[in-house]
């Protein structure tokens, strides 16, 4: 009897428990109604509110809308994917040509598992595929010698793509010399290229002998583009720092029409420029940047110089930000000047570039307080002068010497992944080869077939 009584008691309490569990999930569910209820009215209200808003003012939404554009487009340059702006971007076209052709049917479905039926359609994707196959090939020449009765003397074949002396096909040291001076690979890297793709082990001595038996080879072609330089009319130059063996040494660049040409020398001389240019080319023109001592040689040497604007802009941008208002006066007039000068290039006539010249005139009447200012723009008036407008005039000058510093780049580039040279020999040897190299660029031609267009046609240059 206890024992029932004890079940009765429990189930009794168990409906007891069930019943308010019952009762709190309703109210729960009325609250939540309640709640909704509230919520959808809320809703209703803020729509109404909104639709009448937008009614309103929907010309000043539009407009904001557009200066958010606006502003969304300005800052977006850090995570900018594609060309820069005012770059022609680039796209991948579909080959004209296609080699093969796989069909790609799949028989069950990836996701379940489930067999497939008919194809109900059929979509195209072309992808192009490089095969990175490098093989390497020993070839044994059987060199026959002949006796030539009228020459009195034995003549054999000259074995095909192979310099004298080489151990290595022409192709294939042109392609490590493309690797260490056109792409800017230090040497370790190269012999770690070569061993990857080809399995072929060759030390940094070997790439250094390469590099000068094909220096050599291109000896005549460098005397070429030096001649080519020399009687250019118009020319560029500007130089930078080299190390050989730990001591300073200076790197120059003389560039003109389709023609890229360096030289390393032992010490920033002025005088460096007379040793490429004879008297006979003393007329011509040479952009150069504001190196005082060069332009004061040059110009006694007989030579029209046009000093570059891009220096001088950036020269009078340092005014703007070191002597406030009066900095920035000259830096506004000297833009302006500038791009007068400029709208004219190479049509405009004497009474344009007087004109030019007055403006330049007029800043050395102003009163300035700073006497770095006062220096600038006198120098500009009296020692510069003359140098400052030829390309209003001339429509084979340029108003800058930006085309300098931009293939001093190059150089600079394996200055700082090699710390220069250790001989004057290697110096020569990477002047000779980057100057090839650089002019087939500025020629846009292949530099892999120019170069072996170069030594095996040496009667085409």
């Amino acid at each position: 009897m206890d024992r029932q009584k004890g079940k009765d008691c429990t189930l009794r309490k168990m409906k007891d428990e069930k019943d308010k569990t019952i009762e709190k999930l309703k109210e729960d569910i009325n609250r939540l109604k309640k709640e909704n209820e509230r919520l959808e009215k809320e809703k209703e209200h803020i729509e109404k509110e909104f639709k009448e808003y937008k009614a309103k003012h929907n010309q000043t939404l539009s407009e904001l809308q557009k200066a958010l554009k606006i502003k969304a487009d300005t800052n977006a340059v850090s995570n900018h994917v594609g060309a820069r702006k005012g770059h022609k971007p680039y796209t991948r076209h579909i080959p004209e040509r296609t080699d093969k052709i796989k069909a790609l049917i799949p028989k069950r479905c990836p996701d379940c598992n489930t067999k497939l039926g008919e194809t109900q359609e059929i979509r195209t994707r072309v992808v192009t595929n490089v095969e990175f196959i490098f093989k390497v090939t020993n070839i044994l020449y059987e060199i026959h010698r002949k006796y030539c009765p009228k020459c009195k003397k034995l003549v054999e074949s000259k074995v095909p793509n192979v310099l004298p002396h080489a151990k290595y096909s022409l192709t294939f040291m042109l392609f490590i010399m493309y690797l260490r001076l056109g792409m800017r690979m230090p040497g370790g890297k190269v012999k770690e290229f070569i061993s990857t793709t080809c399995h072929l082990h060759i030390g940094e001595g070997e790439i250094a002998h390469i590099l000068k038996q094909l220096a050599i080879a291109f000896g005549p072609y460098y005397s070429h583009l030096e001649k080519l330089v020399r009687v250019a009319r118009v020319k560029h130059t500007d130089s930078t720092s080299w190390r050989i063996n730990g001591k300073n040494y200076f790197a120059w660049v003389f560039i003109t029409f389709g023609v890229t040409l360096y030289k390393i020398t032992k010490r920033n001389n002025s005088r460096v420029p007379l040793t490429i240019f004879t008297k006979k080319q003393r007329g011509n023109t040479l952009v150069i940047d504001r190196h005082s001592a060069l332009r004061a040689l040059l110009k006694k040497a007989g030579f029209i110089l046009q000093l570059c604007w891009s220096h001088i802009l950036d020269d009078s941008k340092g005014l703007a930000k070191n002597f406030g208002t009066e900095g920035e006066y000259v830096h506004k007039k000297l833009k302006e000047i500038y791009e007068s000068a400029i709208s004219f290039k190479g049509k405009g006539k004497e009474e344009i570039v007087n004109a030019l010249k007055a403006e330049i005139f007029m800043l050395t009447t102003r009163h300035y307080n700073h006497s770095t200012i006062r220096r600038f723009v006198n120098n500009l008036w009296k020692r510069d002068i003359e140098c400052l407008f030829h390309f209003v005039t001339d429509p084979e000058v340029d108003p800058t010497n930006n085309i300098s510093e931009r293939e001093l780049r190059a150089l600079v580039i394996i200055r700082k992944i090699s710390n220069g040279s250790r001989s004057r020999k290697g110096a020569n040897i990477t002047a000779t080869l980057l100057s090839v190299i650089q002019t087939l660029r500025r020629r846009q031609e292949n530099v892999l077939t120019g170069l072996e267009s170069i030594l095996k046609n040496p009667s085409g240059y």
